[in-house]
């Protein structure tokens, strides 16, 4: 029997802040920056539909046309009263679903996910609102080689399963885990097989360290993704893996489908002004990116919500430390790097 001290509640004052948030932003007539529905969680669990929290935060986004990223493996997203909303999100250009996977295989997901639908209804809920005109990105997350779709036939298939299921975007998370959980993983994969790098930059005394596929397992299994998603017009991405050479979308996740939004910079786009205009020092690239107005940095954050305004002012100053530091840099992806100071591409 659950004790009442692990019963998880929402945090109802959000749903307020939200609708504050969203409400000053539309009355001084912001460019709108997209919400993220969920990242380490989905906002589709077993409870929503006794609190129902996330119809209610659809219901406030809807009211403003609120471009919003959902990223769930709930059946739940295709019942109404979310579905009805949703569709009407997506009539404003204002929505994008990621439904997440890491096989396509119903009995090694239940191993990996019992508590989640099989990868097949997910794949057919994929279907089913593709052709209700929402658009739809796929999440292999985590991507684990050999539990993965990773062999020719398999990434064909896969590919072609995507293609059928009307996806306009896939995007590639390599597993990260802690090293103790590691045989626990291959218990319920039955079989796995790569090697391991370190994640984290640094020991931090209390935290656990992390380990990562390598990059050099992942990149070619990539590279192959990415070149027969081209053929099928479907836009591929990594996603904190830092092969931007391989990327064929605009953005990582999908913003780009969204209507009349703006995101903040990151190192996709240092990465693809590098590679255009040349190397140059690390505040002149941001100044300039920022200039064009197609990101939304400290330059232009006048008016908006501290909520908003505190936590971007906060990742640019963490960019540009990392543009700086040529050991961190090179950790995070293996395409960039610092030569006398200035930002270079060393892959393209």
């Amino acid at each position: 029997m659950t004790s009442p001290a692990t019963i998880v509640y929402p945090r109802r004052f959000i749903l307020d802040q939200f609708n504050t948030v969203m409400r000053k932003i539309y009355r001084r007539g912001l460019k709108y920056i997209p919400f993220r529905l969920s990242t380490l969680v989905d906002p589709f669990p077993h409870h929503e539909e006794l609190y129902r929290f996330t119809e209610k935060l659809l219901k406030i986004a809807s009211i403003y046309e609120y471009p919003l990223i959902i990223n769930t493996k709930s059946s739940l997203i295709a019942r109404k009263p979310w579905i009805d909303l949703i569709i009407k999100l997506a009539k404003g250009n204002a929505i994008l679903i990621q439904i997440s996977v890491s096989t396509l295989k119903d009995e090694i997901g239940k191993k990996l996910e019992p508590s989640a639908p099989p990868p097949s209804q997910r794949l057919i809920i994929a279907k089913k609102l593709s052709e209700l005109g929402i658009p739809i990105s796929i999440r292999l997350s985590p991507f684990i080689p050999f539990v993965s779709p990773t062999l020719q036939e398999e990434i064909r298939e896969a590919v072609d399963t995507f293609k059928e299921c009307g996806v306009k975007h896939v995007i590639f998370e390599g597993l990260r885990i802690e090293p103790e959980n590691y045989s626990q993983l291959v218990e319920a994969a039955s079989s796995i097989a790569t090697d391991f790098e370190d994640y984290s930059i640094r020991k931090v005394k209390g935290l656990k360290s992390i380990v990562r596929i390598s990059r050099d397992i992942l990149e070619p299994i990539y590279r192959t993704y990415a070149k027969l998603l081209s053929k099928n017009s479907i836009a591929f991405a990594t996603c904190k893996e830092g092969l931007f050479n391989l990327h064929t979308s605009e953005d990582c996740c999908g913003f780009y489908i969204l209507k009349n939004c703006v995101r903040r910079p990151t190192l996709w786009d240092v990465y693809k002004f590098v590679l255009e205009y040349g190397a140059l020092e690390p505040d002149r690239i941001i100044r300039s990116i920022c200039k064009e107005g197609k990101l939304i940095c400290s330059s232009n954050l006048d008016g908006y919500p501290k909520e908003i305004s505190k936590p971007l002012k906060y990742h640019e100053r963490k960019l540009l430390k990392i543009l700086h530091n040529k050991d961190i840099l090179e950790h995070l992806t293996p395409v960039l790097g610092i030569d006398d100071g200035k930002v270079v591409v060393k892959m393209k």
